[in-house]
């Protein structure tokens, strides 16, 4: 019905042109006209595609910043409960408390020998590293009566 209707207008429109000048203006501004709105539909649209792009481009880097959080949030957490069931072992264990001293403080237990050896290698401020060398007693003592090591 349509394509019979656009028919019927053009072939009124030509009719009409053939005989009055004026009509053909008229037509002539109707073009302009409906190029001018085309124009602002397909610019709408141009507009539309460019921010859905965009949004949609900054919705995946937040997703993404998401997952990066989810998985530090997980360590984190990880290491908060390790950390919270090496306090509770400290608190509770004294041989956990005596191996604390030893490594991470450097205390030995009264009676303990301590052996002190130089490094070889080269160092730039011409002092030579020592490494400690700890040998436990063999006889089992208490956790108490440890001293710092002097350097």
């Amino acid at each position: 019905m349509s394509q019979a209707a656009n028919t019927f207008l053009v072939n009124r429109i030509n009719a009409t042109t053939k005989s009055h000048p004026a009509a053909k203006r008229g037509i002539r501004m109707h073009r302009a006209f409906d190029s001018v709105v085309l124009a602002v539909i397909l610019a709408a649209c141009g507009i539309c595609g460019s921010y859905y792009l965009r949004t949609r481009t900054e919705f995946s880097a937040a997703l993404s910043k998401k997952e990066v959080a989810t998985e530090r949030l997980a360590r984190v957490t990880s290491d908060v409960e390790r950390l919270e069931r090496d306090v509770q072992r400290l608190r509770t264990d004294a041989k956990a408390f005596e191996e604390l001293a030893r490594h991470k403080f450097g205390f030995v237990r009264e009676g303990d020998v301590v052996i002190k050896l130089a490094q070889s290698g080269n160092d730039d401020s011409g002092s030579s590293p020592v490494q400690e060398v700890r040998l436990a007693n063999l006889t089992p003592q208490a956790a108490t009566g440890y001293t710092g090591l002097s350097h």
